[in-house]
């Protein structure tokens, strides 16, 4: 029985991949990168940014203000003052009576007034820099959210491709050892070292069924892994290559410390710095002195009379002590110092990480080489040791050993593979890479 539904288990695999449609990567990494909901927050930033920084740049444009009120009032003073804004002050009301004790009057006054500042000690002129740099770093962040997401995708697509590749080798050894245990004639009890022979071909199989069923399970939870970043398709395979060629086509080809850029994310921390020391800049400006021009034209309306007016003039204004500002330009100073020493360190362990990856990235194309060739001689050392097992010349446990170091190689392989898919998704997010043009440039190459 159980045999029976292993048959049927790998016979709807087959059929499964069969009617599996191809994806590229680039098609996968299309899906993704069009329904990114971080890059879109990360691009609405971006727009708010630019929203700010235009209505900053418009500092020096006056201010215009319409200012209307109507009220009712017996106050002595603003009953008086009424009188005096309607020019129309007679003697009698001189009258300390009535100057005491007005009658309730009703007043309506509307005014069109112009604020234009002259100079404010270069606040605005620092919050435009600032947001200037803000909005620079926004868009590196932008980037390196983008490259980030295309790493992990390119790691998850990548190491499916590996582990369908592997997963593949170890069916191939599988059917090789179940063939020769149903061929296996010395496997009786009464037989010592042919049985030990039948143990070892079982536990073999065992082992390396284990290793399929671990590689499936890895396989389905980097697809799930996918469908989180967007990719909706169902029922699709991977593109059939080498990982080699997968990190040579889609990841950074440049590995040379020399020939790579800071990332997007060093460039972002560099403008935030710079934005950083602008914020310092403002906190320096409330030091300073305000100056402007004014300008008022009113109408006032009372129960005697209409009348008009104007004021213009300059002001000056300039904070000379108030205890919310002191201290606040010595902190935002020492926050820029702090922002240029976080970049400044971010940077070398940047620098750090990328060397310690392009070492691991060419010792891992060597490691691969090597065991892809040791796993060809292994394959054909097989076929000759299965050749002299028929002929009587070796005993099962001889065969077994062979096949066992097998097994134990394609777990090398796979575990060089996917280590390689993944040091090449990491180093991309630790320079300046450019998706479109390495996309571009690596199906080129392949043609």
């Amino acid at each position: 029985m159980k045999k029976f539904l292993l048959s049927v288990s790998v016979i709807l695999n087959f059929a499964s991949l069969a009617s599996a449609e191809t994806l590229s990567f680039s098609s996968a990494w299309s899906k993704v990168n069009e329904g990114s909901a971080a890059q879109e927050a990360s691009k609405l930033q971006v727009e708010s940014l630019k929203e700010s920084q235009a209505r900053a740049s418009r500092h020096w444009l006056p201010k215009v203000y319409l200012d209307a009120k109507s009220y009712q009032t017996n106050d002595p003073g603003s009953a008086f003052f009424g009188l005096l804004e309607q020019r129309s002050l007679q003697q009698s009301d001189f009258n300390p009576d009535s100057i005491n004790h007005p009658d309730s009057n009703i007043f309506t006054r509307g005014a069109l007034g112009v604020d234009l500042a002259l100079f404010e000690g270069g606040m605005k002129s620092s919050q435009i820099d600032m947001l200037k740099h803000s909005l620079a770093a926004q868009k590196s962040a932008t980037s390196q959210i983008q490259i980030e997401q295309y790493s992990a995708v390119g790691l998850s697509y990548g190491s499916i491709v590996v582990l369908a590749q592997q997963k593949n080798k170890l069916q191939t050894l599988s059917s090789e050892i179940s063939r020769m245990i149903k061929g296996y004639q010395l496997g009786s009890k009464s037989n010592p070292v042919g049985y030990s022979g039948l143990l070892g071909m079982k536990s073999l199989a065992n082992r390396v069924s284990g290793l399929i069923n671990q590689y499936e399970s890895q396989s389905r939870a980097y697809y799930a892994a996918l469908r989180e970043m967007g990719l909706k398709d169902v029922n699709w395979a991977p593109e059939t290559m080498d990982s080699n060629t997968f990190v040579a086509r889609y990841f950074s080809k440049s590995t040379k410390e020399s020939e790579a850029l800071a990332s997007f994310k060093a460039e972002s921390a560099r403008e935030n710095v710079k934005a950083s020391a602008e914020a310092a800049n403002m906190e320096k400006a409330k030091f300073l002195p305000r100056v402007g021009a004014f300008a008022e034209s009113y109408v006032f309306n009372g129960n005697r009379a209409t009348a008009n007016g104007y004021n213009a003039g300059i002001y000056l204004q300039w904070s000379l002590f108030d205890p919310s500002d002191y201290g606040g330009l010595k902190e935002a100073k020492l926050k820029s110092m702090s922002a240029a020493k976080y970049s400044e360190a971010s940077e070398q362990q940047e620098r750090a990480e990328r060397a310690a990856l392009s070492e691991s990235i060419k010792s891992l194309h060597q490691n691969i080489d090597l065991l892809n060739d040791s796993h060809k001689l292994l394959v054909e050392q097989s076929k000759m040791t299965e050749t002299l097992f028929k002929n009587g010349s070796i005993n099962a446990l001889q065969i077994v050993e062979i096949l066992s170091r097998r097994t134990d190689l394609i777990a090398q392989q796979g575990e060089a593979e996917l280590s390689l898919i993944k040091a090449g998704s990491q180093i991309v997010t630790k320079q300046n890479f450019d998706i479109a043009k390495q996309l571009s440039d690596g199906v080129s190459n392949e043609k």
